[in-house]
């Protein structure tokens, strides 16, 4: 009868844990949906942000950063803001130099030096978000990035005290699915992390 007893309140506290997981999840999730644009109508910000990502051993940017760098590109042209920031892991050599790696592929692509504001200490993305407005004084950004990625990127940035605006960097190649579960799984522990950050941590 004990046993019993143990098992059903164990039940009801994984399932209550569940249930506040989902809740955290889907907070970010809507919460963030209102802020979400294609990039047509992105408004007129003081920074475009585009968070760091994996780069290969030769300083080239992954595919999924060249989808971030791309949708950035187009939306400097399209005179969103007058500046690109491009926040990441900066330093310690070509094959880790997200900063770097970005910059050069801006550079390569038209984009002149001046419009490119480098952020070497954006290692997570709260810091990319925070460091926008208390280190580079930004007051409103467009956030691009990734559509698994963009909820959290608008929660964050508008958790921060800036007016973001995020824009999902449309696929730019045909990803494989285990690529596609292995991001969208990650991000749901990555929303409950953000969600807590937020709430409880800070």
């Amino acid at each position: 009868m004990r046993r019993r007893r143990w098992r059903r309140w164990l039940l009801a506290a994984a399932l209550l844990g569940l249930a506040a997981v989902a809740a955290m999840h889907e907070h970010v999730r809507w919460t963030a949906d209102a802020y979400i644009v294609p990039a047509s109508a992105a408004p007129r910000v003081d920074l475009i942000v585009v968070p760091g990502a994996r780069i290969h051993p030769d300083g080239k940017p992954f595919h999924l950063l060249v989808d971030r760098l791309q949708t950035a590109r187009l939306l400097w042209g399209q005179r969103v803001a007058p500046r690109i920031l491009v926040s990441g892991r900066g330093g310690g050599g070509v094959a880790v130099d997200e900063v770097a790696a970005m910059r050069a592929f801006l550079q390569e692509r038209g984009v002149p030096s001046a419009a490119i504001v480098d952020d070497g200490d954006g290692l997570r993305t709260i810091d990319t978000m925070r460091r926008c407005s208390q280190v580079f004084g930004a007051r409103s950004a467009v956030v691009v990035t990734n559509p698994f990625h963009v909820a959290r990127a608008v929660f964050l940035g508008r958790h921060s005290g800036l007016e973001v605006t995020g824009v999902a960097a449309p696929y730019g190649y045909d990803y494989s699915r285990s690529t596609m579960l292995s991001n969208r799984g990650r991000e749901v522990a990555a929303r409950v992390w953000a969600w807590l950050e937020v709430f409880v941590l800070s």
